[in-house]
């Protein structure tokens, strides 16, 4: 059974293998009480949001996880999956923009994840980091 630190890393692996972008996991633990990680990515399409949602759902079936909840999967400009302690949230780049989730929680550590490396528990906390300003 993952905890949620690896359930969240587990998630945006998942985003990188779609092609997501701009994958950020927000460390919420001790400043939330909604969830201990957000898992936030990018899509450039309805399609591409669709496709990494239903991935990650997929993959996290496979390990007999399911979601709670999942939202926005009409209209793929926007979808939501909640685990519980990890809530996954996909956008359209511009709506990522438009929403700025990540403003919201300013304050939390962001772990970055590129898709050339494997997150592993030495994966590094930077409280400075802004999303948009990380190459991936």
């Amino acid at each position: 059974m993952m905890d949620a630190k690896q359930l969240s890393e587990f998630c945006a692996l998942k985003c990188l293998e779609k092609k997501g972008e701009n994958v950020v996991i927000l460390d919420l633990e001790n400043r939330s009480s909604v969830a201990d990680y957000f898992v936030v990515c990018s899509g450039f399409s309805d399609r591409q949001v669709m496709a990494i949602a239903d991935h990650i759902s997929d993959e996290l079936k496979k390990t007999g996880l399911k979601a709670l909840s999942k939202e926005g999967m009409g209209d793929g400009r926007w979808a939501l999956i909640d685990f519980g302690a990890v809530i996954v949230h996909i956008f359209q780049d511009h709506l990522r923009d438009f929403y700025s989730l990540e403003s919201l929680w300013a304050d939390a550590p962001r772990i970055r994840v590129k898709e050339s490396e494997t997150i592993t528990s030495s994966t590094r906390y930077d409280p400075g980091f802004q999303s948009g300003s990380a190459t991936f």
